[in-house]
């Protein structure tokens, strides 16, 4: 057996995967074919800012599978983190204090006192229930709970579904979001906290688990593209990359979503077209448009605002220099707003134009300054490719195996892979349950 095992992407789902690796001794490497780490989570500096690629933050920190993964490891403490944790809606009626726990939602605001008790009503089950009950609730929309609710309540959910899923409430499943509400409950070791790197740049979190693998003598090579994993009688051989160079392993881990690699990385004939037909399935579109802006006043001493009510375009407001003063020079205060959108907006140079336009008129409603502080603006549209939560049905089991079937020293983990949350937690998660599968195939090919 070849002493290196190959991950294949230093996204969140890669790195933690080696990282658990290079803990029990194993000799890890892996190969990105971009320059940065972090994957869909990398950062890059703009005018002096630290700009992440869209909006993240650790969901129930201390209670996330990436602190849980860090934790295992013993590196926790390398990662220093900011509370995410002054969190408002913003309604036709003024600011309402997010709520972090069941007694908090007897006092928002945001909806009236019979709409609360009915909110209870409709919680507290979810939240003192089991994750194995909730995965019977995997084929039903949320939407499902929430049709026959008040339309301040409905907003109330929506702005959950953007705290916790990036998304809106008709592709989230009754399942996942019951267990954001389990994982949030306290009275069952859960949290409502949320955290981002004190640092700056949610890649930093790649950077700490890449540096913990370096010091395991494990190897990672940037700008090095994966042409082709090689199998030979349902054995993985090697790996080959872009420039024809090929490395012989017994072990590769595939980090990025499953239904690009079965149709990019093996001969024809190597996966059986059914399966790769059957996870195809899980290959669903999601867009976002969002916009960086930077200040040179601070409009407001809140991290994240949540506009509620059908007539916002702008579904979230994160004052990321609120959060952390690392991502910005001073005297300067970085600020993004986002909305989900159809996949076709995000090709359609005009429509973000508009978006982008109505995102600047509503901020500017909510905070009248907003217009004479601002010094520059970064528009970014783009559609991501992944199936987190993108509709009822396609989480949890439902989604790509860590194994194929036939196939042996072949493994996939990430965020589309058998596993729970949203993004990065769900891609550590996945990890968490993947690596015991890669360490019996170890024991068992020695």
């Amino acid at each position: 057996m070849a002493d290196d095992i190959f991950v294949i992407g230093a996204g969140v789902g890669g790195l933690t995967t080696g990282a658990l690796l290079a803990k029990e001794g194993h000799h890890v490497r892996v190969l990105e074919k971009s320059s940065k780490l972090g994957g869909r989570t990398a950062s890059l500096m703009y005018k002096n800012h630290i700009l992440d690629n869209g909006f993240h933050i650790m969901p129930f920190y201390k209670k996330s599978a990436i602190f849980e993964v860090l934790k295992s490891i013993g590196i926790e403490s390398r990662l220093k983190l900011a509370k995410v944790d002054n969190i408002a809606f913003h309604s036709d009626t003024g600011f309402h204090k997010y709520p972090k726990g069941m007694g908090d939602l007897l006092r928002l605001s945001l909806i009236p006192m019979r709409s609360r008790l009915s909110l209870l009503k409709l919680l507290l089950p979810m939240a003192f229930t089991s994750i194995e009950k909730t995965e019977e609730w995997d084929d039903k929309s949320l939407t499902e709970l929430t049709k026959k609710l008040d339309d301040d309540t409905k907003a109330f959910f929506e702005a959950v579904c953007m705290l916790a899923f990036a998304d809106t409430a008709d592709h989230i499943s009754l399942g996942e979001f019951a267990r954001t509400i389990i994982r949030a409950n306290p009275f069952k070791g859960g949290t409502s906290e949320f955290a981002y790197p004190d640092d700056g740049g949610y890649d930093s979190i790649s950077n700490v688990l890449a540096d913990y693998i370096l010091e395991k003598n494990g190897i990672i090579d940037t700008n090095k593209h994966v042409k082709k994993i090689v199998i030979s009688d349902s054995k993985v051989t090697g790996v080959m990359t872009e420039d024809d160079s090929f490395f012989p392993t017994s072990c590769v881990v595939i980090s990025y979503p499953a239904y690009i690699a079965l149709n990019q990385l093996f001969d024809d004939g190597v996966i059986d077209k059914k399966f790769i037909e059957k996870i195809n399935r899980l290959d669903k579109k999601t867009a976002v448009v969002e916009v960086h802006f930077a200040l040179n006043s601070k409009i407001d001493s809140r991290q994240v605002v949540f506009p509620v009510g059908e007539h916002y375009t702008t579904k979230g407001i994160f004052f990321i220099s609120n959060i952390t003063s690392s991502v910005s020079p001073p005297g300067e205060h970085l600020i993004i707003a986002g909305t989900p959108v159809d996949p076709s907006v995000a090709d359609d140079s005009q429509k973000i134009k508009q978006i982008v336009q109505s995102m600047k008129d509503e901020i500017s409603s909510i905070y009248p300054d907003f217009n004479s502080s601002l010094l520059w603006e970064r528009p970014m549209a783009w559609k991501l490719v992944e199936s987190v939560v993108k509709e009822p049905g396609m989480v949890w089991k439902s989604k790509m195996p860590h194994q194929i079937p036939g196939i042996e020293g072949l493994f996939f983990v990430g965020d589309s892979t058998v596993s729970y949350g949203i993004g990065t937690d769900s891609a550590a998660h996945s990890s968490i349950l993947c690596q015991p599968k890669i360490e019996s195939f170890l024991q068992t090919s020695n």
